[in-house]
């Protein structure tokens, strides 16, 4: 269970709210839900959970959610070593972490289905931070949904050829960086943290949300992984994505 200092309260999100509000305009917040669901967006998904598909070219490398112009990109830079990173859009689901957490199953949610419907996004944060961004206006994160990956369940948890399992004093831990960019130049806004292993365990089951609404408007949100171990993170840098509530604000004169 993800604890309360990770999750805003309803009063310090009215807070920051009315901290990011211009002086003297009024205006009203227009969500829209990026769900990952519909024909485009299974277009994108793998049918390899490794990936192969991604690395050999024959999906798109990056995509745009035409409501909220929330958008995304795969690049493949260790090809030759079936490597992809940023964020892929996926569909595979599984618990079993023995059979379905090989190296080879970088597409699993370790959930038993998507959060809704039937897809969602793997950001994988090893050597290069993912990142998404707003296309066609600043906007920023209301919430979303998270959950582990079975991959790095089963290498963290239980340790596998190239790595030990979690210390029980080690935790793991996403950085969300919001920017926002001018003239070319990116311009740290804020950053929201929240753990997906703590003290040795997994920080929660499943599905969780969170509120990431201390971004206000930004242009994108970068995901960093931390942990507090020693040395370069060594455990597979994976966490998914899904229902992300887009929010643009609309000023009223």
């Amino acid at each position: 269970m993800i604890k309360a200092r990770n999750i805003f309260t309803l009063a310090l999100v009215a807070a920051i709210f009315m901290a990011c509000e211009p002086a003297g305009k009024k205006y009203i917040n227009k969500h829209y839900l990026c769900d990952f669901e519909g024909a485009y967006w299974a277009a994108l998904v793998d049918s390899d959970p490794n990936g192969s598909a991604l690395l050999n070219g024959s999906i798109a490398t990056s995509w745009c959610d035409e409501k909220s112009g929330l958008s995304g990109n795969v690049s493949q830079p260790l090809k030759e070593y079936l490597y992809w990173e940023g964020v892929a859009v996926s569909n595979h689901c599984s618990t079993d972490h023995e059979n379905n957490g090989k190296p080879t199953d970088q597409l699993y949610a370790y959930a038993d289905n998507a959060y809704s419907g039937n897809n969602f996004i793997i950001c994988n944060a090893f050597m290069n931070s993912p990142f998404l961004t707003f296309e066609s206006k600043r906007s920023f994160i209301g919430s979303m949904q998270i959950a582990l990956t079975t991959y790095s369940y089963n290498a963290t948890m239980y340790g596998n050829h190239l790595t030990p399992p979690l210390g029980k004093d080690e935790s793991i831990w996403v950085e969300a960086v919001g920017y926002t960019i001018k003239d070319g130049e990116e311009r740290e806004e804020a950053t929201a943290k929240f753990y997906l292993y703590e003290n040795g365990k997994p920080a929660f089951t499943g599905w969780k949300k969170l509120y990431l609404v201390s971004m206000c408007q930004i242009d994108k949100i970068v995901f960093n992984i931390k942990w507090n171990g020693e040395g370069y993170l060594p455990y597979p840098a994976y966490f998914a994505i899904d229902d992300i509530d887009v929010v643009q604000k609309e000023y009223i004169e």
